[in-house]
């Protein structure tokens, strides 16, 4: 574990970092402060405390939606092998014909 000082509107934090993930946290901060700037822009009466608070439900709400959007997609893709699968067993089956 590692710890990297990071800076959020200008306030510092040390966070602990996984060891080899110090890149996607710098990537992660840096898109995480131009959310802010660009919030901050449309309303510069907002306090910065309130501005993380909106910009971390946003990034919640978004990456709820892409769970829902991911359980559909594998709901479809279960379907789809599930429907293949049963194609596959009827044609291996034998073929019977009725003798009388």
């Amino acid at each position: 574990m590692t710890h990297l000082d990071i800076s959020i509107l200008g306030q510092q934090y040390k966070m602990g970092c996984p060891d080899g993930e110090e890149e996607n946290l710098e990537r992660s901060v840096l898109q995480f402060n131009d959310k802010l700037k660009s919030m901050k822009q449309a309303a510069p009466s907002r306090r910065n405390e309130q501005l993380i608070v909106m910009a971390a439900l946003n990034y919640c709400h978004e990456l709820n939606v892409e769970k829902m959007k991911n359980a559909q997609y594998t709901r479809e893709l279960n379907e789809r092998i599930q429907l293949l699968q049963e194609t596959i067993e009827q044609a291996l089956l034998p073929i019977t014909t009725n003798k009388e």
